[in-house]
């Protein structure tokens, strides 16, 4: 599986992931997602307004094509009417963002194959409508943010019994080091040194993760306000779309 590939054209080698595929032939659905490499540069960032998804066969389909976008860099596209002996689909997705550069006149594009030979996960996929499955998609995302907050709490909670540990040990040290000798006690200021850094680092631990959680909980929020948006209409998804032929010219 040609699982990930750059925008042909684009400067920024910024790329696309098709992390996962699952497809039904007794519901004739396949279910595919797509993950946006996350840019560091705002100015090359692809909005989900930029990028236009385009689905073609080998084989002659009338196939539809709805694209849920989950989050800015995450996009799950559900295709139906896709008969088993399909043999072969592509999605090009294409950057339409407004370019900077003109020396193009075409925008960059990311091409993938999908073919019924390659081993795709065959299963009972849902059946929701995409307004239901974009909401099922997004209670996902919440749910693996709160996975994620645990294990941020669970860093917090070591690090804080790691830190109390080491004051122990600095207050035993020094009650202890007015019994040593001067080798000793240079042994006990270097230990002492040692417990006083990996508090420190601990605080950095604990610091870090409260910010990582911070940063969750507020993800969560945009994605329940985008939740409740696409559940009362307010938020559209983009329409069904359909497929074209492959040809040698496209």
């Amino acid at each position: 599986m040609n699982s990930y590939q750059s925008f042909s054209g684009d400067n920024s080698a910024q790329g696309v992931k098709l992390v996962q595929r699952q497809y039904s032939p007794t519901q004739q659905r396949l279910i595919a997602t797509f993950e946006v490499q996350a840019s560091t540069d705002p100015t090359t960032e692809i909005l989900s307004q930029y990028l236009h998804f385009k689905l073609a066969t080998v084989v002659p389909q009338n196939l539809k094509m709805v694209v849920i976008p989950v989050t800015e860099n995450k996009y799950v596209v559900m295709v139906d009417h896709l008969n088993q002996n399909f043999e072969a689909i592509r999605f090009r997705l294409v950057n339409a963002t407004p370019q900077t550069d003109q020396t193009s006149s075409s925008a960059p594009q990311a091409d993938f194959i999908v073919t019924n030979q390659a081993k795709i996960r065959q299963a009972h996929v849902s059946d929701l409508s995409p307004k239901a499955f974009a909401s099922q998609a997004i209670n996902d995302e919440i749910s693996a943010r709160n996975t994620s907050i645990k294990r941020q709490q669970n860093k917090i909670k070591i690090a804080k019994t790691a830190i109390s540990a080491d004051h122990d040990k600095i207050q035993t040290k020094r009650t202890d080091r007015q019994y040593e000798v001067a080798s000793q006690q240079t042994q006990t200021d270097s230990d002492i040194e040692t417990l006083t850094g990996d508090i420190e680092q601990n605080q950095q631990n604990i610091t870090s993760a409260k910010h990582r959680i911070s940063t969750l909980k507020a993800e969560q929020a945009l994605l329940k306000k985008k939740q409740t948006a696409i559940r009362n209409g307010t938020f559209k998804l983009a329409k069904v779309t359909k497929s074209t032929q492959i040809t040698h010219k496209n």
